[in-house]
């Protein structure tokens, strides 16, 4: 009889970044023998990647095998826009419901700490002492563990499993050759402390108006691109299944953006990308690929950073050294997923 596997992690949301790490543990589990379900992942992408469908937990930690916590900053408490609104309740309940059952519980693939509040850290750390593995995408999530004692053979460090979504999922780009743009920052209200701040705005109104025909306005939502209502002929691409969005995202010749998976899985098409960037985690990334120079935050940007990034935007080339370290990424990615049995 087949094993079966649950993947637990913020699908509630149909975040675009946090689901493509959902699919890609999901086939890495059916590689290995299991079936599996990602409860709240959607009907169309449980179709799409040959999963089963569910709207909720409900029984669904009873009848699993193996649970495995996945995707996004899930043991931070940091992920959200305010400190709390995270997804760390929802794990801790998987693995005391894997625990107490006596199942296997790993973690993988997702950025640890920092932690604002005590009962964050807490969950945290009791999270990680009931995991059989613990894989993280950098060396700071790494870091933090250890600063609260876990530690050892028992953590992996790694990088970002959405690096490997060729690797195991199944799309076709559908070339454009235009430039990807995504500054949804409203959600984001550090970023009005920059007295720059309106300028950039209008710097990017103006840009995205001027060079309608070149650009698609991107959203890792749901939700059209507020930059739509200042440049209404700007082709769009919104997320609503991981197949469609994968196929377009994945023909762009360049990608200007505040959040970290679409700069990630553009990285991983080798596309070049550049970020004005919101949460710490993003210039984590860049610090990987080699590319610092390549990410400013926001909150310290000027109209001048944003005019060198929409330049170099427009003529940026994949190089020998991106890929050099592409495939050395993909190969630390990879062993995030290779203790998954």
């Amino acid at each position: 009889m087949k094993k079966t596997a649950v993947v637990v992690g913020p699908y509630r949301v149909h975040n675009f970044g946090d689901d493509l790490v959902g699919a890609i543990i999901a086939k890495r589990l059916q590689q290995v023998g299991y079936d599996v379900v990602i409860p709240k992942l959607g009907q169309s992408n449980a179709n799409w990647i040959g999963t089963e469908f569910a709207e909720s937990y409900d029984g669904i930690f009873d009848k699993a095998d193996t649970i495995v916590v996945g995707g996004g900053g899930i043991m931070s408490d940091t992920s959200g826009a305010k400190p709390g609104a995270s997804y760390l309740d929802i794990v801790a309940r998987a693995a005391i419901a894997g625990k107490t059952q006596g199942k296997r519980m790993f973690v993988t693939s997702v950025g640890a700490g920092p932690w604002k509040l005590p009962r964050s850290k807490m969950l945290a750390f009791g999270i990680s002492m009931m995991a059989d593995k613990i894989g993280v995408r950098d060396q700071e999530s790494f870091d933090h563990l250890a600063s609260i004692g876990i530690r050892g053979p028992k953590v992996v460090l790694g990088a970002d499993c959405a690096l490997l979504s060729k690797d195991y999922l199944p799309f076709e780009p559908v070339s454009s050759g235009k430039i990807g743009i995504q500054l949804n920052t409203g959600q984001f209200p550090e970023a009005e402390a920059n007295t720059a701040f309106p300028a950039i705005k209008d710097a990017i109104d103006a840009y995205v108006s001027a060079n309608s025909s070149n650009v698609v306005l991107l959203s890792n939502g749901h939700r059209k691109s507020p930059l739509a209502s200042v440049a209404p002929t700007c082709e769009t691409l919104e997320y609503g299944n991981l197949d469609t969005y994968l196929a377009r995202l994945s023909g762009l010749r360049s990608v200007l953006t505040s959040h970290l998976h679409i700069a990630i899985t553009a990285y991983s098409q080798r596309i070049p990308t550049f970020s004005l960037y919101v949460r710490e985690k993003t210039k984590r990334f860049y610090d990987q690929i080699g590319r610092p120079e390549r990410a400013i935050d926001i909150t310290k940007a000027s109209v001048d950073d944003l005019q060198k990034f929409l330049d170099a935007a427009e003529c940026a080339e994949w190089s020998e050294k991106d890929e050099e370290t592409l495939t050395r990424l993909q190969r630390q990615a990879r062993s995030l997923l290779s203790f998954i049995e």
